[in-house]
C-alpha cells in the first residue's frame, strides 16, 4: 500500500507540472457546454435533446475521454523514460504501479465533474439533490475512463501513438454514448450500443438526473464490469511487456 501511495504522489506531481493539460481537461467540456448553450439560446424552438437538462450530463461523461487521453500520454511518456526502467527493478507489485495512476487522477476528475455541474447550474441546469447522486454514480464512469487510459498507455509505444488510439474511444463515446443524440432506436446499431460501455455510462447520469433511479441497474453493472475487465487486462499486459 505504501508503494502505491508513493507512486500516486509522484504521478500527481507529474500532472501538476503540466498545468496546460489540467486546464485542457477541466476547460474543454466547459467550452462545449457554453458553445451549445450559445447556439441553442437564439433558437425559437429547441429540440428536446438540446435542452441543457438532457445534454449536460452527457457532455460531462464525454469530458472524461480527454482525461483518458492525458493518462495514456503520461504513461506512454513514462515508458520511454528511465522511470519505468528503475521501477521494473524495484520489488513493487504491478497492480501497485497501475493503481498509482488511479489515485493520482481521481482528484482531477472529481474536480472536473464538480466544476462542470456547477457551471451547468449557472447556465440553467436545475439545481437539486439529484446532482449529488449523479456525482456519486459517475464514479464508475470515472474509473472506466482512467482504466482505458492506463490500458492504451500500456499498449502503445509512445505518446504520439496514444492520441490516435484515444481518438477512437472519444469518437465512440460521442456517437454511441448518446451524448449529442438519442441512440436507443438506432436499429441494428442498438445491439452494438448496448454491448459497449459508453451508452451505459451516460445513461446512468442522465437517468438519475431525470429522476429515473431504476436506470442505475443494470447499466452500472456494465460499467463496473468493463472497468474491472480492462484493469485485469492492463495488469496482465504490463507483466508481459516487462
Amino acid at each position: 500500500m505504501n508503494n502505491t501511495i508513493i507512486l500516486a504522489k509522484r504521478n500527481l506531481k507529474e500532472i501538476v507540472r503540466d498545468p496546460l493539460s489540467i486546464v485542457f481537461n477541466l476547460a474543454f467540456p466547459l467550452v462545449m457546454l457554453f458553445v451549445l448553450k450559445l447556439i441553442t439560446g437564439g433558437l425559437e424552438y429547441i429540440p428536446e435533446q438540446f435542452l441543457i437538462d438532457n445534454y449536460s450530463v452527457g457532455i460531462c461523461v464525454f469530458g472524461y475521454t480527454f482525461a483518458m487521453l492525458f493518462v495514456a500520454m503520461l504513461i506512454a511518456e513514462d515508458k520511454n523514460g528511465e522511470f519505468i526502467s528503475r521501477l521494473n527493478m524495484a520489488p513493487i507489485k504491478k497492480s501497485s504501479y497501475v493503481t498509482g495512476y488511479y489515485i493520482a487522477m481521481l482528484p482531477v476528475m472529481f474536480a472536473q465533474t464538480a466544476l462542470f455541474l456547477l457551471c451547468s447550474c449557472v447556465l440553467g441546469l436545475q439545481f437539486s439533490y439529484k446532482l449529488l447522486i449523479v456525482f456519486v454514480y459517475l464514479t464508475p464512469s470515472v474509473l472506466l475512463y482512467i482504466t482505458l487510459g492506463v490500458l492504451i498507455g500500456t499498449v502503445v509505444k509512445n505518446a504520439k501513438q496514444a492520441g490516435p488510439v484515444c481518438s477512437i474511444i472519444i469518437s465512440a463515446t460521442s456517437m454511441l454514448g448518446g451524448v449529442f443524440m438519442p441512440v436507443e432506436d438506432m436499429g441494428a446499431f442498438t445491439t452494438i450500443v448496448n454491448i459497449l460501455p459508453f451508452f451505459h455510462s451516460v445513461k446512468i447520469a442522465s437517468g438519475v438526473f431525470a429522476g429515473d433511479f431504476g436506470c442505475i441497474y443494470p447499466h452500472i453493472l456494465w460499467v463496473i464490469g468493463y472497468a474491472a475487465a480492462v484493469f485485469i487486462l492492463t495488469v496482465l499486459l504490463y507483466k508481459r511487456k516487462k
